[in-house]
């Protein structure tokens, strides 16, 4: 019988070979989605860190905290975001990075959709001045934020198992 790369005999030694193999990929697939969500929230960052000022604007404009909190959030919530993209990316509190993640993206979403039944969204904020992946579809914007909330979940189901099989359940 043969595997992707190694002819073997038996069975038992192939539904082995197949786990590693799948094993394999699932970590280079985890590796690949940590670094793209982790650089996305990393991106979105630094204009918002750069641009305090317009970023509480955007905040402003989607009348959903109270004034006396719009400045501080715009100080805090990009370097929320700097530190937990790069966490994500080093790999390090995988698992708590991306509950902290899928809430703040849980929390944008629900702003968007709060947004959008007011009216057109002019500008979500997401990323500051920069366009990239920015819009103002908040259909877009609606798939987009589910997606990387999909992402993030699925990076935090697969550290989870991950160390539990190690038996580091509460490392």
């Amino acid at each position: 019988m043969t595997d992707n790369f190694i002819y073997v005999k038996g069975r038992a030694t192939e539904i082995i070979l197949n786990h590693n193999v799948k094993s394999e990929l699932l970590k280079a697939g985890i590796f690949i989605a940590r670094i793209i969500l982790g650089g996305i929230f990393i991106y979105a960052s630094i204009d918002k860190i750069a641009f305090p000022g317009h970023f509480a604007n955007i905040i402003r404009g989607y009348n959903i905290i109270p004034e006396s909190l719009v400045d501080l959030t715009a100080f805090i919530l990009p370097w929320i975001e700097l530190i937990i993209g790069i966490l994500i990316v080093i790999g390090l509190f995988v698992r708590e990075s991306s509950i902290i993640l899928t809430s703040l993206l849980i929390i944008f979403l629900l702003s968007i959709i709060i947004q959008a039944t007011k009216g057109p969204i002019e500008d979500c904020g997401c990323f500051g001045k920069m366009p990239f992946i920015s819009s103002s579809n908040s259909y877009f914007l609606i798939i987009r934020n589910l997606v990387l909330i999909s992402l993030s979940i699925m990076i935090f189901l697969v550290e989870v198992r991950r160390k539990s099989i190690r038996g580091n359940k509460f490392n």
